[in-house]
């Protein structure tokens, strides 16, 4: 599994989560097709929030198609790794409707949800849940533990197909 946990998905599945997403980017005055991921698997779209980088997907999985919100933070610092992983997991307590994981030596902001059910206000929540925490966060950890800031070199579009 890639960096934002890409994976295919059956088109089938996903039509209705992706109109949603497209409807989100209206909302926000937003071209949904400026924002597509290219040579992602499944579907994805990338947004920015203040300093944060937000990836949105519908995947595949067993039991049907999954939106998958994340964003990388910082890296895992050299020094003080207990400490900052202790932070972490303080940090995880209080939060709502995302967590805080790592993949590799890159710190993100996860949310996750099946697909079946979802409501055009609770996507847009999700969203804006997950880019508050990562616009708080990145530059908040960066600092108290001199961790350097998650930042694309490439555009988002290779960057993700890098990352699968």
């Amino acid at each position: 599994m890639g960096l934002f946990g890409t994976q295919k998905v059956s088109r089938g599945l996903a039509d209705e989560a992706v109109a949603m997403v497209e409807t989100y980017y209206q909302h926000r005055g937003l071209d949904a097709h400026d924002h597509q991921l290219t040579g992602s698997d499944g579907y994805g779209w990338w947004l920015t929030e203040g300093s944060a980088k937000i990836y949105i997907f519908v995947q595949d999985a067993p039991n049907g198609a999954v939106l998958r919100i994340t964003s990388p933070l910082v890296f895992v610092p050299e020094h003080n790794k207990e400490a900052f992983f202790h932070r972490l997991l303080d940090i995880n307590t209080n939060l709502t409707s995302c967590a805080l994981a790592t993949h590799g030596d890159i710190v993100l902001v996860v949310s996750q949800r099946p697909t079946v059910g979802l409501m055009q206000t609770e996507l847009e929540e999700l969203v804006w849940n997950a880019a508050y925490v990562a616009d708080l966060l990145d530059n908040k950890l960066a600092d108290e533990f001199h961790a350097r800031m998650y930042s694309e070199d490439a555009d988002p579009n290779q960057r993700a197909s890098q990352a699968r």
